[in-house]
């Protein structure tokens, strides 16, 4: 009777060793950490990709140099006619004026570039209005119309873009696309000056700089 008697009180006793010894257990594995709810590489740790802005360096002298003479400047017919004027922009270097015009689309542009008495719309022969007392006609080639490059038309005939951040661009009518190429105008005061027309890349961009007077 006295075995039967002892036998709960003995696993009662095991119980409460088995409990103590769990509770070392957990103590001697050091507090839990709780884990971060934000892994590691999501968006909000990822910066947003910037867009680089166009550059409108000039390239060195002997790269392009400027003609002597007032003249034309041929830069070819260009390739592809996937090109599409997305935009005008104006600034100065040391003793230039810059025009800059940013092209979107797909291909090599060209270009033609000289002084016109008077600019006239392509086509219809009808006067541009464009302040200015003298003129450069800017012929840009390789151009396609807006539902075969994709592109969105950049302005229409009555745009001007102003001279801003130069000394003799007074205003810019970037035109419009006829059979392949886009005329536009560049307003300068004065006489007329030498000029360089070049194109530059990634993105593609062809450049009108004129002499200051």
């Amino acid at each position: 009777m006295r075995s039967s008697a002892a036998a709960p009180a003995l696993l009662v006793l095991a119980l409460l060793v088995g409990a103590a010894g769990c509770a070392e257990e957990s103590t001697d594995a050091g507090p839990a950490v709780a884990a971060d709810p934000t892994p590691t590489g999501t968006p909000e740790s990822i910066p947003e990709p910037s867009t680089p802005e166009p550059s409108t360096e000039a390239p060195e002298e002997s790269e392009v140099p400027f003609p002597d003479e007032v003249g034309p400047v041929d830069g070819g017919y260009g390739s592809g006619n996937g090109l599409g004027v997305t935009g005008v922009r104006t600034g100065q270097g040391p003793d230039f004026d810059r025009v800059v015009f940013d092209l979107g689309g797909t291909g090599t542009p060209g270009w033609y570039v000289d002084y016109v008495r008077r600019p006239r719309f392509d086509g219809s022969g009808e006067p541009v209005p464009l302040e200015g007392e003298v003129y450069l006609q800017v012929g840009l080639r390789g151009i396609g119309l807006p539902f075969d490059t994709g592109l969105t038309a950049y302005g229409d005939d009555t745009t001007r873009v102003p001279g801003t951040g130069t000394e003799g661009v007074v205003e810019i009518a970037p035109g419009g696309v006829f059979e392949g190429d886009q005329l536009a105008w560049i307003g300068l005061t004065g006489a007329e000056r030498p000029f360089r027309v070049f194109a530059l890349s990634d993105p593609t961009r062809v450049v009108v700089d004129v002499r200051h007077d």
